[in-house]
């Protein structure tokens, strides 16, 4: 795993995901992490301890909060961490997940438009 640096290649846009909380564990710790960000492939925990996110190591996720009482039950592998102080952003693949998550994903990530076609600039 490497740290994060500079500009990130991405295959899928991040959206802010405001009001959501996640319990992550490896079936012998938890931890409590703030989501900041999501894809529709993965998502990025924030205040999470610095020694957490062991590459190839895989993790389940339980997250809550938004308008709703519906909770979402992910399992995820880390990608990257970018320390901050005593604490580091994880960035996570998502690698299966809950249907209403993928719904919960579908309405906030908004429909990407078909790229235009280069050619629609040249006209005779």
């Amino acid at each position: 795993m490497t740290e994060k640096t500079g500009m990130e290649k991405r295959r899928y846009d991040r959206i802010i995901l405001k009001g959501y909380i996640a319990d992550i564990g490896d079936g012998k710790f938890a931890y409590g992490g703030i989501i900041e960000d999501v894809s529709a492939d993965g998502l990025r925990l924030n205040d999470l301890p610095a020694k957490f996110a062991v590459e190839g190591k895989r993790y389940t996720i339980v997250i809550s909060g938004g308008s709703s009482d519906d909770y979402f039950k992910l399992m995820v592998f880390p990608r990257w961490r970018s320390k901050r102080g005593r604490t580091v952003d994880v960035g996570f693949r998502v690698v299966k997940s809950s249907p209403g998550w993928k719904t919960l994903i579908r309405k906030v990530i908004p429909k990407v438009k078909e790229e235009e076609d280069v050619w629609d600039q040249y006209t005779s």
